[in-house]
């Protein structure tokens, strides 16, 4: 009896699993699942790069310009090759104009860069990992009002459609939309009256789709027949005339 009675409440349970997992999928409500806690992006913000690493001082270049997702520190290439780092997930940081900034293709696959300054360094794009300096040109222009700033640090941006001048500012207002998202996600759950019409609005254009290709295919038929050129039925150019006799 008591076997039947926590076989049934796993089931329940597992059905209730089951039930929100439905839910959260095909409402429209989007789960982001987080790969890796945000901390190891504030230890990327704060590190120190481009210092003497420790454990390779006698070697050249051992400047500290990698970063361990998995480890949470920052080391040197030459730890690259180590047993430690060898399967891990790294990011490699640059200098631009004696700032530290990241390849825009590497950072894109664990953090969301849209809205971020970039800049071409050696044809690939960069971004800054913390506010850039301001320079005296962009301070005066700004008084005149007349120059995009970053939503986060007010320093001046290059092109209008970006918000944010390194990934720092990102990150700082990117955790009051995260609360917000969730919030909204909690009340769309309950809302299931909109599926019928989803579903009818599916079927429709599906129909429309292939009624759409049936009469393209009508008229493809109708132009190659009416383009086609004509055979000539006579091969020859015409009927041959003897010259008149003088």
């Amino acid at each position: 009896m008591l076997f039947l009675t926590t076989l049934i409440s796993f089931f329940s349970c597992l059905i209730q699993l089951l039930i929100h997992f439905y839910i959260t999928t095909m409402v429209g409500c989007k789960i982001q699942v987080k790969k890796r806690t945000p901390e190891w992006i504030k230890n990327l913000l704060n590190s120190k790069f481009f210092e003497s690493c420790d454990v390779h001082k006698e070697v050249r270049r051992n400047e500290k310009n990698m970063f361990c997702i998995d480890c949470n520190l920052c080391f040197c290439k030459h730890c690259v090759n180590s047993s430690v780092h060898c399967f891990h997930e790294w990011l490699q940081i640059c200098k631009y104009v004696y700032h530290d900034v990241i390849r825009l293709q590497e950072i894109q696959k664990h953090l969301n860069c849209s809205a971020i300054q970039t800049y071409k360094i050696n044809g690939e794009k960069a971004i800054h990992l913390n506010p850039r300096p301001q320079s005296k040109d962009s301070k005066t222009s700004k008084l005149k009002g007349s120059v995009v700033a970053c939503e986060a640090c007010g320093r001046h941006l290059q092109d209008l459609p970006n918000r944010f001048c390194s990934i720092a500012c990102k990150v700082s207002i990117d955790a009051d939309i995260c609360k917000e998202r969730k919030i909204v996600c909690s009340t769309q759950i309950t809302k299931f009256d909109h599926l019928s019409s989803k579903e009818s609005c599916y079927t429709n254009e599906n129909e429309s789709c292939i009624s759409l290709t049936e009469s393209s295919e009508v008229i493809q038929t109708w132009c190659s027949a009416a383009l086609k050129p004509k055979k000539n039925l006579h091969k020859r150019k015409g009927i041959p005339w003897r010259a008149p006799l003088c």
